[in-house]
C-alpha cells in the first residue's frame, strides 16, 4: 500500500530541488512559529484567567 506524503503532494507542481527545499524550510518555519504563538498566547490566557496579569 502506497503512502501518501502530503508534503510531497504539495510540492508536487515544483520541479526544482532547490525550491522544493526552501518551501519545506519555509513551511517547517511557519509551523515552528505558529506552534511557538499558540503557546505563548495560552499560557498568557491562563494567566489572565488567574487574575495573574
Amino acid at each position: 500500500m502506497k503512502t501518501r506524503d502530503p508534503l510531497n503532494e504539495l510540492f508536487k507542481d515544483v520541479k526544482d530541488p532547490d525550491d522544493r527545499a526552501k518551501l519545506f524550510v519555509l513551511f517547517a518555519g511557519a509551523m515552528i512559529i505558529s506552534t511557538i504563538l499558540i503557546g505563548i498566547g495560552t499560557i498568557i490566557f491562563i494567566l489572565m484567567m488567574l487574575h495573574v496579569i
